[in-house]
């Protein structure tokens, strides 16, 4: 009898973690973004990067994800930059205090900085096995709205492919940028895949369109 209360519970805190971020997100657009003019050209030089940054495309996630069921791994990538931005403002107003020094504080930030790099491969990692998740999903319920989902999450997963910003909220990457984490991300399940489509001729004219598509590439795949 209490099942259905705590999935409930569970449901309305995965919608109001999503909410709360793309809130956010949609703060720090609408405060750094800058128009010099209000002609046409102004705007579109105003809205090209904002649309490519990482704030966009963690808002599109966010609101991509809020109406379906909870999905613990949706949050992981959220929740990872929640953290760092919270530890780069407590590094910030408390790092030179006494207290901070003695639990550790700048050896634990420190730690985190350096690793970043593995972080946010996480991320990158986390954010492709979604669409695993969602293509299994449409296998099993066989619904439009399942098919437009991940319609929409490959195009925003492309975009992340390209994106060459490296900053999300006021965090700034030590290494790299978004594109280069997911790249690499794609390059491995390009590795282990690539034997098994070497078997099955048929798969490799579309696989090699579709990764063209998705890599923005002119160039004929060998």
């Amino acid at each position: 009898m209490g099942v259905p209360y705590v999935s409930r519970i569970t449901a309305l805190a995965y919608q109001g973690a999503l909410l709360s971020a793309a809130a956010g997100f949609t703060y720090r657009i609408v405060y750094s973004t800058k128009l010099e003019g209000y002609t046409l050209a102004a705007v579109r030089a105003a809205v090209a990067p904002m649309v490519a940054s990482n704030g966009f495309q963690y808002t599109m996630y966010c609101a991509l994800f809020i109406t379906g069921r909870p999905v613990p791994t949706v949050l992981f990538p959220l929740m990872l930059h929640s953290g760092y931005q919270v530890a780069t403002i407590v590094n910030k107003h408390f790092g030179e205090t006494a207290a901070y020094k003695r639990v550790g504080g700048e050896r634990l930030f420190a730690y985190a900085q350096a690793n970043m790099h593995r972080a946010l491969m996480m991320c990158a990692t986390m954010e492709v096995s979604v669409l695993m998740l969602m293509l299994i999903e449409v296998f099993k319920l066989r619904t439009a709205r399942s098919v437009f989902t991940v319609a929409f999450y490959l195009l925003l997963l492309r975009a992340k492919h390209a994106c060459t910003d490296n900053t999300v909220f006021r965090i700034k990457f030590t290494y790299y940028n978004t594109g280069f984490y997911h790249q690499q991300m794609w390059n491995m399940i390009d590795e282990r895949t690539a034997p098994i489509l070497q078997r099955v001729s048929s798969l490799q004219a579309p696989v090699n369109m579709l990764k063209r598509w998705f890599t923005g590439s002119t160039k004929k795949q060998q």
